[in-house]
């Protein structure tokens, strides 16, 4: 029995790494196959947009037995039996919040400030016996009943709200939820990282007056996908920051209004302070920028100490060239920045008939010293209207591997070359011409007609 339930767990833990939702990320801690973080990026056009929710996800033991796991299992399992969920899946797993201010704010009806996520699916709420746990499902259940709270309309999971219709404080409480998701998800965590690279302690949180949490007590193991998300995302931020702003019902300092079904630990307190987002996100895009920078000249420094992550850079690039020129027929081209194979050009000559026609792209490719656990960072040296490339020049793409610098190369090209995207609002980095790119026929040609100037632009 302990086998069947490791082998289910691990199965569904595998199946949640082929998954293609970039909403979702999963990590397990060490070899402990019972301790799963999970990351949640809230959904665009809900008060959650673009926030990181970290969980974690707990399997609990059962009766401790004997076992006999196989050698495939024993290579990717520590021996100790309690590491064994028995319970599972005929019991739920434990869920906790992580993301909430070190249990100070509330994200909605269901995500208390204590970390209580309230699921009828995980026995925190009362409910009947077909809403409740059964053994049919599974971790991806669990995640995909998390996001379902990360509704745009929150107030009508609160019991006995379920029909409200009061227009006006559903949206206060929604404006509420989205200052909270920009502070609390968002900005804390980034600027504990770089505290924390800073050589500030980090053991015990500290708040100051108005509750802001100043430490975490260790590190995300999400950083790099929060840092790259960032990019993705910072103009979304910076326009709802300045929304915030224009908003009347935000005044800076001010506290939040207490709905009419908030009261006690029920409550989501907090002050309006706009003004000051807009400066820690404007100070995260300056110190983001810089450790990517830093990437180069930190790298060049390993090379010189003898790091074997240098020489296999520099492999990998002499395997690219040859092999790139002659399948592209010489349309991309591979070159490293002064030598240095931690900063790469890839050279992109628009192809014939297409929309790229006689431009040429440059793209700077960012590889850090720690890759691939920082994966690489991508910047067009000219401006570039597209919908995969942000107003600050970052290109996002999906790489189908993310330790081989030849895949993300691939998916550098696979993103430009794309002319029809699939409408995908978690991967929207440039608001405006996605806008456009996914609009009305009208709205499209704009787009293009967008595009093409700015390739036009690129031999001036």
């Amino acid at each position: 029995m302990a086998n069947q339930c490791v082998i289910r767990l691990m199965r569904e833990l595998r199946q949640l790494e082929e998954d293609d939702d970039i909403g979702r990320q999963n990590e397990i801690y060490d070899v402990n196959i019972r301790d799963v973080e999970a990351l949640i990026i809230g959904p665009p056009g809900t008060p959650y947009a673009m926030g990181f929710y970290q969980f974690q996800i707990k399997f609990p033991p059962g009766k401790v037995v004997t076992r006999d796991l196989t050698a495939d299992l024993a290579q990717g399992l520590a021996m100790d039996p309690e590491l064994i969920p028995l319970d599972y899946p005929e019991k739920p797993p434990l869920v906790a919040l992580r993301t909430t201010n070190s249990g100070t704010t509330r994200f909605g009806p269901n995500l208390y400030a204590c970390g209580k996520v309230c699921l009828s699916i995980l026995g925190t709420w009362i409910s009947g016996p077909n809403e409740q746990w059964n053994p049919v499902q599974g971790l991806a259940t669990v995640l995909r009943s998390i996001q379902s709270l990360l509704d745009e309309k929150p107030v009508k999971l609160e019991p006995g709200f379920e029909n409200h219709s009061r227009v006006e404080e559903s949206e206060a409480y929604n404006a509420k939820i989205h200052h909270e998701n920009l502070r609390v998800t968002v900005i804390q965590p980034l600027e504990a990282s770089f505290r924390d690279t800073e050589g500030q302690p980090t053991q015990e949180p500290s708040r100051d007056p108005n509750g802001e949490t100043k430490q975490y007590q260790q590190a995300s193991p999400f950083l790099d996908m929060l840092k790259r998300r960032f990019l993705w995302y910072l103009e979304s931020y910076k326009m709802a920051i300045d929304k915030g702003l224009k908003d009347h019902r935000s005044p800076k300092g001010g506290r939040f209004t207490l709905m009419s079904f908030e009261y006690g630990s029920n409550a989501m307190k907090g002050r309006w302070d706009y003004e000051d987002l807009k400066m820690r996100i404007e100070r995260l895009e300056t110190q983001i920028m810089d450790e990517i920078h830093s990437w180069p000249r930190r790298g060049l420094e390993a090379e010189r100490q003898g790091a074997c992550i240098a020489v296999r850079l520099r492999a990998q690039f002499e395997k690219l060239v040859p092999e790139l020129t002659e399948r592209t027929e010489g349309m991309v081209c591979l070159e490293l920045v002064d030598n240095n194979p931690f900063l790469w050009r890839l050279i992109y000559h628009g192809r014939p008939m297409t929309q790229y026609d006689g431009g040429v792209l440059k793209a700077k490719i960012y590889i850090s010293p720690n890759h691939p656990a920082e994966q690489p960072r991508v910047f067009l040296e000219t401006p570039l209207y597209h919908v995969r490339v942000s107003p600050q020049n970052a290109l996002i793409y999906l790489p189908l591997e993310t330790e081989n610098i030849g895949q993300h190369i691939d998916g550098i090209i696979s993103s430009l070359e794309e002319e029809r995207p699939p409408v995908n609002p978690l991967m929207t980095v440039n608001p405006a011409a996605s806008a456009l790119c996914w609009g009305s026929p009208q709205e499209q040609r704009q787009y293009r007609r967008n595009l093409r100037r700015s390739v036009e632009a690129t031999l001036e």
